[in-house]
């Protein structure tokens, strides 16, 4: 697996055709990563282990649930590959059901949200995080802005996992394992165009949620989710990186 010029590659999980890496994807493509995304949901081979020359895996979202093998049989495949990730150490940013997939495959598991979240939300760091390397220079913020797209949660952390944020409906908006593994809940990807597109491809999660107009509150907030989520996704990234060296 090759890169272009030979830049440092990230594997990108994606399980749904809307759910692409968007935002995310272009922050960490300014600081000199290469993309190698797996269009999961249309049928490319997932591997079961983390391929030579990749540097990290971003496992995204999607509407499935993280044991939904029947709907989306990939799913046994990414759990593999992202407990070979963990087990050797490869950073790992894993966004909504790339987050509960993660604690399904190290021994976390998921339940369904006895209410789910959709729209803009908040989130509240722990101390723990104020020192974090990635997280600790929005833990001050209040509240802390987040896009919120899910219907289920991880109901119990991974043994290895350590939690750095909350909300009122779901403990574990945030949680890391070691030293550059992260999950998080929401959606740093998003802006509102894309939760527009989400709107119009409405899935359980949206329909049983009440909400409308979503992609408005979205919008009107893109500046402060921006401003917020940037520095630290390219915070993470640069730890990738310097892993490199």
């Amino acid at each position: 697996m090759s890169s272009p010029i030979n830049l440092p590659t990230i594997l990108v999980l994606q399980n749904g055709k809307q759910d692409h890496p968007h935002l995310v994807g272009t922050w960490l493509e300014e600081i000199g990563f290469n993309l190698e995304i797996i269009t999961a949901f249309n049928g490319a081979d997932v591997p079961t282990s983390v391929p030579n020359g990749i540097c990290a895996v971003i496992p995204l979202g999607g509407s499935m649930n993280a044991t939904e093998d029947d709907v989306a049989p990939w799913l046994p495949a990414e759990r593999s590959l992202l407990a070979d990730a963990v087990t050797r150490n490869i950073p790992i940013f894993a966004i909504c059901l790339g987050a509960q997939l993660l604690a399904v495959a190290t021994d976390g598991e998921v339940s369904r949200a006895l209410t789910g979240e959709i729209g803009l939300h908040s989130i509240t760091f722990n101390e723990i995080a104020d020192t974090d390397p990635v997280f600790g220079s929005v833990t001050k913020l209040f509240p802390v802005p987040v896009t919120q797209w899910h219907e289920d949660l991880v109901s119990k952390l991974p043994s290895s996992a350590t939690v750095l944020a909350s909300s009122e409906l779901c403990p574990n908006q945030v949680y890391r394992i070691g030293d550059n593994i992260y999950a998080v809940q929401f959606h740093p990807e998003v802006d509102g165009d894309l939760v527009q597109e989400w709107e119009i491809h409405a899935d359980n999660a949206y329909k049983s949620s009440g909400r409308s107009g979503v992609a408005k509150e979205i919008h009107e907030a893109e500046g402060s989710l921006i401003a917020t989520w940037k520095p630290v996704i390219q915070k993470w990234g640069e730890r990738v990186l310097a892993q490199l060296d």
